[in-house]
């Protein structure tokens, strides 16, 4: 597994250059929050992408197909799998058709279990950047929400264990194999209930999608594109799938890491931050803030990520820059909906 990301190629460097400008542009006019263009513009925004963009491959140019299945413990319709259809405008139409707007998120705080395989190959030609990050941010607000949501149900069963641990009780052999199975995953010598509270928990979405947003150039990178890589993982293991960097210096040996799906990336940024010994304050600044007031804050966190990235400090500011230029904190208390439509 990879364990640290850095943001050493030349795309990336220029990828940030571009989040930082279109952030100030956006300050620059007043406007620190993202507001959906007006339908007019965005029909002919996304036409004239589908238009220029490269013809689809056999596989995005299937029709938009949602599966579903309910589950009877949750009593919620889940998709089983969405398969990306071949334009922006085919995604846009199915935010529409399911009522998904960015302005419902912030006043209801809900989001529609939508969790999209992949990202549309033409979103790098949209020509208006608050479009590219609304689309950006609604396509993986969601995919950041059910991981969280898997770590915390993972995390409820933990506390039970613990709280039956400290009353002196004996595990029965299931949770018993958990605990040393979930004490193994997080990275930790033996299994420490305490210690591995620390280790499973959630990510702020503020400070995934940001970074997320640098990594990938808000989802335009050749490594977001054919690899679901949002996050610039590395990966030193020759059987791991992965993409080599355009830009890799003579006698480097690593990949980016690739993914069959944008959730299995998100799963492994998640496991990253929460197992690996470079986010030890990460991990702990996090507990300090659950202890104290229950509330994570991503602002905050971004700055004990020195080893994410070579650029170090650098690195941290432009994070929250764009946390606070596109007003991503809000979608900290947002919650993923009983189906795939907010209001249903």
């Amino acid at each position: 597994m990879t364990k640290f990301v850095t943001t050493a190629t030349a795309f990336h460097r220029a990828a940030i250059y571009v989040v930082i400008a279109g952030a100030v542009g956006m300050f620059a006019t007043g406007a620190s929050t993202l507001f959906e263009p007006p339908a007019a513009d965005i029909k002919a925004e996304l036409a004239k992408a589908t238009t220029s963009a490269a013809p689809a491959s056999e596989e995005r140019a299937a029709q938009t197909a949602t599966k579903f299945a309910s589950s009877a413990s949750a009593a919620l319709a889940k998709p089983v799998g969405v398969t990306l259809a071949s334009s922006t405008g085919k995604l846009w139409d199915l935010f529409r058709e399911i009522g998904y707007e960015l302005d419902g998120v912030r006043v209801r705080g809900e989001v529609p279990r939508l969790f999209l395989a992949s990202l549309p190959h033409d979103l790098k030609t949209l020509t208006r950047a608050s479009l590219r990050k609304i689309i950006f941010i609604k396509s993986t607000l969601p995919l950041i929400l059910h991981v969280n949501e898997l770590i915390m149900q993972d995390r409820k069963r933990l506390i039970s264990i613990g709280t039956r641990l400290k009353a002196g009780d004996r595990l029965p052999a299931p949770d018993a194999a958990w605990l040393t199975e979930m004490a193994e995953t997080y990275g930790l010598d033996r299994p420490d209930s305490v210690a591995l509270l620390d280790r499973m928990d959630v990510i702020p979405p503020s400070l995934a999608i940001a970074q997320a947003a640098v990594e990938s150039g808000w989802g335009t990178s050749r490594f977001a594109q054919e690899g679901n890589a949002l996050f610039g993982q590395r990966s030193y293991r020759a059987h791991r799938k992965g993409i080599v960097p355009l830009e890799r210096a003579e006698g480097k040996g690593f990949k980016v890491r690739a993914f069959d799906h944008l959730i299995d990336g998100v799963k492994a940024y998640a496991h990253n931050l929460n197992s690996h010994f470079a986010y030890a304050e990460f991990r702990s600044r996090r507990a300090e803030m659950r202890a104290a007031t229950g509330h994570i804050d991503g602002h905050s966190l971004a700055g004990t990520l020195m080893s994410y990235s070579e650029r170090g400090d650098d690195y941290i500011k432009t994070i929250r820059l764009i946390m606070r230029f596109n007003a991503l904190q809000v979608f900290d208390a947002a919650r993923l909906g009983d189906s795939v439509a907010p209001d249903a």
